[in-house]
């Protein structure tokens, strides 16, 4: 429609030698539009005589650059510059108006880009995925996310990968062994879209960042995370990352395609991430053990002159000479033979007694636990009542004494005395409730951790999935000499429960571990 008016209004008054230029799918806000950019290249270079827009608002919506073009860059350039609607033409002088209309435009883009703001945040709070694109794995079915058939098993596949021990530079060699299509190759052949078009130099080239950034995604365990990146204003069309704290999570919108428990071991994986060397992988162990004393990562120790039986861990402070600290170290065949036998006679006893291992988890039986956390939400109840009443006592002796049926002495020894109850109750109200989320939170962590007992049965041999399924760190003491013996203590910190002392455990299955 617009081509027609345009069209006509050069043949009714003359011109000749017509050509458009069209910027489809672009804000009016944006002067960095190619067909603009290409126009306004030829003005430069004297080859426009004229240029004809149907009204202001089709050169552009911001105030300032539009007024730029119309009253200085086309004058410089002996343009004659004419907007249809506007009845603007500047060959019969400079019109006052036009300077106003430019404004009135720019509040038009200003208001869409309020409304479309507000728009998204309703969107945010009901879960919607706000973006355009859908992770890999999934694809977008109106407002939500749905999984695509077609690559949720890439998905699986490379966090199965992660959870084995492979970094994202491996899975990405994998994966391009396997000639798998990237993301955005994948999304070109099913859309077509020009955008993605890109990808299809090297459709099977994956890289480590693409790798990583799935990796961290928690929209694979069914949560919708929106507002990842943000602009300024409309104004400033720069995106900009947002931090990981401030962007908004809401859980369970979708279906996963990973569990929870996956995801979880690979973000712990991630944290210790084992670095690939000239001499290969690292140990399966690689960036969980930690020293008790300084609290640092262990490092790693082989050589080619050394025998793999010789390989160990010691101290990273120790080791790099950053601080004053002691080696801690073990050689990897004894940590490996002493956490095999914890982990084989910890989920041995956490199967065949489930409810006494509960128990000495929580130091209490499930009965009483459940007892303890219902008389706390009775005892924050009534705390809080109580903080209510003493609002409503406030209201009513400063009634009485505003009309003069209570002294100032008096109102002031009891509203003293409510404030300093108050203030008790608010500390005990605290308290009550962290002290309940705790509780909750503990009686979760234990369920989790039984869920993950049960699907072991028989373990025989470590490796890189079952440790990081298990296990959160591993922490080493120094040796220390007892009886003119050495002895060196190793903390196991089990996922969700931390550290099981096996010494409350029955003794008879204690032994093995005491000579590992």
């Amino acid at each position: 429609m617009q081509r027609q008016i345009l069209q006509k209004y050069a043949d009714d008054n003359g011109f000749s030698n017509v050509r458009f230029w069209v910027d489809d799918g672009y804000t009016g806000y944006n002067y960095d539009r190619p067909a603009f950019q290409e126009m306004l290249a030829k003005v430069e270079n004297g080859e426009i005589g004229v240029i004809i827009v149907k009204d202001l608002s089709r050169l552009g919506r911001n105030y300032l650059q539009t007024g730029m073009y119309i009253d200085i860059v086309f004058p410089q350039n002996n343009v004659r510059f004419i907007a249809i609607g506007d009845n603007v033409d500047s060959s019969k002088g400079e019109d006052d108006f036009t300077p106003i209309k430019n404004l009135f435009n720019e509040f038009h883009i200003r208001d869409t880009s309020r409304k479309i703001r507000a728009t998204n945040k309703i969107k945010v709070e009901k879960g919607e995925h706000i973006s355009s694109n859908a992770p890999h794995g999934y694809l977008k079915d109106g407002k939500r996310l749905v999984i695509d058939p077609n690559t949720a098993p890439n998905v699986v596949k490379i966090f199965d990968l992660c959870v084995n021990g492979y970094g994202p530079s491996q899975i990405a060699e994998i994966l391009t062994k396997e000639r798998i299509l990237t993301p955005n190759a994948y999304s070109y052949q099913r859309t077509g879209l020009e955008y993605y078009a890109k990808a299809m130099a090297d459709p099977y080239r994956w890289h480590a960042r693409t790798i990583g950034e799935m990796l961290e995604y928690q929209e694979y365990i069914g949560h919708t995370v929106n507002c990842k990146t943000f602009t300024y204003s409309y104004r400033d069309k720069k995106t900009r990352h947002t931090p990981k704290e401030e962007q908004r999570v809401i859980e369970n919108t979708h279906e996963p395609i990973i569990s929870l428990e996956t995801w979880e071991i690979v973000q712990r994986v991630r944290e210790g991430k084992r670095r690939r060397t000239k001499m290969g992988e690292m140990d399966k162990s690689s960036g969980m053990v930690f020293c008790a004393d300084c609290g640092k990562r262990h490092y790693f120790i082989r050589g080619r002159t050394l025998k793999e039986s010789q390989w160990g861990y010691i101290c990273g402070t120790y080791r790099h000479h950053t601080h004053p600290c002691t080696p801690h170290s073990m050689r990897i065949p004894i940590l490996e033979q002493l956490v095999l036998a914890h982990i084989q006679y910890v989920i041995g006893f956490a199967k065949a007694h489930e409810a006494e291992f509960v128990r000495q988890l929580s130091d209490k039986s499930a009965k009483e636990h459940k007892a303890v956390i219902e008389r706390q939400k009775r005892d924050l109840a009534k705390a809080e009542r109580r903080y209510a009443e003493l609002d409503h006592h406030f209201v009513r002796i400063y009634e009485d004494h505003v009309n003069n049926r209570l002294s100032d002495e008096r109102y002031q020894l009891l509203s003293t005395g409510y404030e300093a109850e108050q203030k008790q109750l608010k500390s005990t109200i605290a308290s009550l409730i962290e002290q309940i989320e705790a509780n909750a939170e503990q009686s979760q962590n234990i369920d989790k951790f039984i869920a993950v007992v049960r699907k072991h049965t028989d373990i025989q041999e470590l490796d890189s999935t079952i440790l990081r399924e298990l296990i959160e760190k591993i922490v080493i003491h120094e040796r220390v000499r007892v009886d003119g013996r050495k002895h060196q203590q190793v903390d196991i910190h089990y996922n969700f429960i931390g550290v099981v002392d096996v010494r409350k455990l029955p003794t008879e299955v204690v032994k093995p571990l005491e000579s590992a």
